[in-house]
């Protein structure tokens, strides 16, 4: 039921579907759905040549997209070598280069890290303030919500909110009823104005704007500060379940698209330790732990986990113990119902019905 209208064009009219696609582009939430060729240059070329554009503006456009995303010296990486934050670089860079009216993204920094997010979002404020490109942006990272000029917030198929971001995360509670974060900036401001530090007023939801706020507030005040972890404490038992010892890695040894993906990497993990691996996209963090359960193998370098060198027939008894949760779940999920994808695992280490 209902109509949508794309600048004038109303999308049930199969006719003028080329038409509404060549001013409004969308970007994914999942990057490898809309990347289709086997270079970067091809990929984001894939556009505009569907578009008729003449070879040399083709040329640069994609130079222009791929330095709008700050890839553009992957120009000729194969796609699919390219690690998740990557990828949608790409993708987001392949819209780009159709010179869209409008940018849709579902999602599409959901893969970034946050220095990758941060440069996404400043390309958006840019497109929009600059050359006047629409943005319509899905996301669950409320500082992104923050920066939008107006927010609609959705439950269960209903708009129920809709107003500028001051208005819409003055609504925390109602936000948190239905399973929303509010930003950092904002849920602290809510804080202290409960507990009196604060008279209420405008509620921040940007950094800059808290900051003045919470500088008077804390200004000649002694916080003490307690911290929740102890790093000593899963090293007390001293028992060792992961040891990788300069373990390197290379992704298509003796090609011209040959990357050195890990180089002389030494870890140690003790049982009952929480370790958290981080680094910007493209830095080694998924191809360091598919090491952990044979899914790859060192091209130097070792590699044990709760005793067990990854290899032949060892492999089984190691992904009995190794559980690997993928990036995209897509890449993981294959039956016809949820109860036959969990069951599949427990099938294949031989359990009872």
């Amino acid at each position: 039921g209902g109509s949508v209208c794309v600048f004038g064009r109303y999308t049930d009219a199969q006719e003028l579907i080329w038409d509404i696609r060549r001013t409004l582009g969308m970007v994914f939430q999942n990057p490898d759905n809309q990347l289709v060729a086997t270079t970067v240059e091809e990929d984001v070329a894939f556009g505009p040549e569907n578009l008729g554009i003449e070879p040399d503006e083709i040329r640069n456009r994609v130079i222009e997209s791929l330095k709008k995303v700050n890839m553009e010296s992957f120009i000729e990486y194969s796609p699919h070598m390219l690690s998740g934050g990557q990828k949608q670089r790409i993708a987001i860079a392949g819209v780009l280069a159709m010179h869209p009216k409008c940018l849709v993204l579902d999602e599409a920094t959901s893969m970034l890290d946050p220095e990758g997010r941060k440069d996404v979002m400043s390309i958006l404020r840019k497109l929009n303030s600059e050359e006047n490109i629409t943005i319509v942006l899905i996301t669950h990272h409320m500082n992104e919500a923050a920066q939008a000029d107006r927010i609609i917030v959705m439950d269960e198929g209903k708009a129920v909110l809709s107003g500028k971001p001051h208005e819409i995360f003055g609504e925390y509670r109602l936000l948190r009823q239905i399973g929303l974060d509010i930003p950092q900036v904002s849920d602290l401001y809510v804080r202290m104005e409960n507990e009196g530090l604060i008279k209420k007023g405008k509620i921040p939801v940007l950094m800059d704007e808290a900051e003045q706020v919470f500088t008077n507030v804390l200004s000649g005040r002694k916080i003490n500060v307690k911290y929740s972890y102890d790093t000593d404490t899963a090293r007390q038992s001293g028992e060792k379940i992961i040891e990788i010892k300069n373990m390197s890695y290379t992704y298509m040894a003796g090609t011209p698209y040959e990357r050195h993906a890990l180089k002389d990497v030494s870890l140690t993990v003790y049982k009952g330790e929480k370790l958290g691996i981080i680094g910007h996209t493209g830095s080694g963090k998924s191809t360091l732990i598919q090491h952990l359960n044979g899914l790859l193998s060192p091209a130097a370098g070792t590699v044990e986990v709760s005793g067990i060198i990854p290899k032949g027939k060892s492999l089984k008894e190691l992904r009995r113990k190794v559980g690997l949760i993928f990036q995209n779940p897509e890449d993981q999920l294959f039956e016809e119902t949820v109860e036959k994808d969990i069951a599949f695992g427990l099938k294949k280490m031989g359990l009872p019905e």
